[in-house]
């Protein structure tokens, strides 16, 4: 999560992904508080202007066919009904295509369509970076790229200059070219990767199905189409090519793909003279006051609470959290990351009691202590006694309290999702998600939503941590009672499961044991754990 510049930061603006169904017009939204975008994977027909885009730039623009299918967050040991979308992409240098990240998200099958093409051909994923919404396919048939040229890159445009949109919406099967004008370039949120990072804002008819496609300026791509605000009238959203580009390095890096970086700081804003005068600042002097630290990661090391940022790598940061970006404009401190990659250093200036103090910071990504996407992952669960462990992450807040979670979610979770902070390195936070009533665990149905903190007084780490321990005591009252020539003879041993809230859960080993697989049979579910922790352990 980038750093926090004012207390409502967290009041992302609402974005909602669209995915264009082949069949059924799509009603899918992701959003988050304040405004709603709307991400492009195919939309109505509208205001389709007509435009001097060469032919050969055209036949570089692709439809995309996705077969996708969504894991449950809700029931994690399922998968959602199968979808089809649709959305656009286009020719780059090295034989690749790029198109949104949330076009091909959870993908069983990816095809790919020329411009006066009837052919579809099969097309793979081969990088995805769903901070960014961003993604690469690549067509292994020769015949694909007969006649294709790769479209090349320009810059960050300027205010009020025109913009083409070119891609596949619904309302038609064909290509569509819409035209626009730059009317906003700003860090955002991105509704998909829930990050927040430059974009640019622009008044064409951008619709659902543009998803992917390229923005052109002069014959050159300048962004590519992503969002679209929602309850308003012809604002769309693209990515921009510094953007683009940090993903497509990133890439071909060695390391796997580590996406954007992050200082890992909580910041606070210094419009306030009283605030500046108390830590020292003269007249003209600016920056940010440094509220908290992330304990992981390494500008922990070098900053410290109520430090002051003045500067990032020698530029002025402002009372407001911007820094210059073009003649007459300001982005916000962040931007200047961007041009960076994990592992690279920044130089921070630092008012600290009063003194000016520089210090070298290595840069990694941020330690969410709670994910907050979770894309093309599956969930993972554990089962015992009819209680459905979980991560608390964003992906199942969102299912269980759809688009509005951080108003209705039990208010602790809400709390360590937005505001806490990883203590150490493999740390989750454990929930049960629900419990499925057996004669075991009758009385405890209302701890459910509940953080688990131990099981038999010993800490909770993560839900790996958790599927062990359950796993040993299974394991030690097996081997009891195999020496005592069967379970009846043993004493009764319980099971204590200390929630967060300071309530108890006490289940008869035994009993939890002996019912856990027939509650499974009655819910008709294969394996009490998931996949990648019965792989594990």
């Amino acid at each position: 999560m980038d750093s926090v510049v004012e207390d409502n930061a967290h009041q992302e603006k609402e974005l909602t992904s669209i995915n264009s169904p082949l069949v059924t017009p799509p009603s899918t939204q992701k959003s988050e508080d304040m405004i709603q975008k709307m991400s492009l994977s195919a939309p109505s027909s509208s205001a389709f202007l007509s435009t001097n885009v060469p032919k050969e730039l055209l036949s570089s623009v692709v439809k995309v066919f996705c077969i996708k299918t969504e894991p449950n967050h809700s029931m994690p040991w399922q998968m959602k009904r199968q979808t089809s979308s649709t959305g656009s992409g286009f020719v780059i240098e090295g034989r690749r295509i790029i198109t949104n990240a949330h076009c091909i998200a959870y993908h069983t099958s990816v095809r790919v369509r020329k411009h006066g093409s009837a052919q579809k051909f099969v097309a793979k994923v081969s990088a995805v970076g769903h901070p960014c919404d961003l993604a690469i396919l690549t067509v292994e048939d020769e015949s694909f790229w007969v006649d294709l040229e790769p479209l090349v890159f320009g810059g960050i445009p300027n205010l009020q200059e025109a913009v083409t949109t070119v891609g596949y919406p619904t309302g038609g099967d064909n290509i569509c070219v819409t035209k626009g004008v730059v009317s906003r370039v700003e860090e955002t949120y991105y509704s998909h990767g829930c990050a927040r990072l430059l974009a640019i804002q622009v008044d064409a008819a951008i619709n659902s199905g543009n998803s992917g496609g390229p923005a052109l300026m002069g014959g050159k791509v300048v962004g590519v189409c992503f969002e679209t605000l929602t309850n308003a009238e012809n604002i769309g959203y693209i990515i921009p090519v510094p953007v683009i580009e940090h993903f497509l390095v990133d890439v071909e890096r060695p390391a796997p793909l580590r996406g954007f970086c992050d200082l890992g700081i909580q910041v606070q804003l210094m419009e306030s003279d009283v605030l500046r005068r108390s830590m020292g600042m003269v007249a003209g002097q600016t920056g940010l006051l440094i509220n908290k630290v992330a304990p992981l990661v390494n500008t922990a090391k070098l900053v410290k609470r109520d430090d002051v940022l003045t500067e990032i790598d020698g530029i002025p940061v402002g009372n407001d959290g911007t820094i210059p970006f073009r003649d007459g404009e300001r982005v916000s401190f962040r931007y200047q990351l961007l041009r960076k990659f994990v592992g690279d250093k920044v130089t921070l200036t630092l008012l600290r009691d009063k003194a000016v103090v520089k210090v070298d910071v290595e840069l990694g990504t941020y330690p969410y202590l709670c994910p907050v996407q979770q894309h093309d992952i599956m969930p993972s669960y554990i089962i015992f006694a009819g209680f459905v462990f979980q991560i608390l992450a964003q992906p199942y807040l969102h299912s269980e309290w759809s688009k509005d979670w951080k108003k209705k979610a039990p208010i602790k979770m809400v709390e360590h999702h937005i505001y806490h902070l990883k203590e150490f390195e493999d740390q989750e936070m454990v929930v049960i998600s629900q419990i499925l009533v057996s004669d075991t665990n009758v009385g405890y149905s209302s701890c459910s939503p509940s953080l688990v903190t131990s099981v038999n007084n010993q800490k909770i780490r993560n839900l790996r941590h958790l599927a062990i321990v359950l796993n040993e005591i299974k394991s030690d009252f097996e081997k009891k009672s195999a020496e005592i020539d069967g379970a009846d003879a043993l004493p009764s041993e319980f099971l204590r499961l200390e929630l967060e809230d300071g309530r108890i859960v006490i289940l008869d080993v035994k009993e939890a044991i002996e019912s856990s697989h027939e509650i499974l049979k009655q819910q008709n579910i294969p394996y009490n754990m998931s996949l990648d922790l019965r792989e594990e352990i």
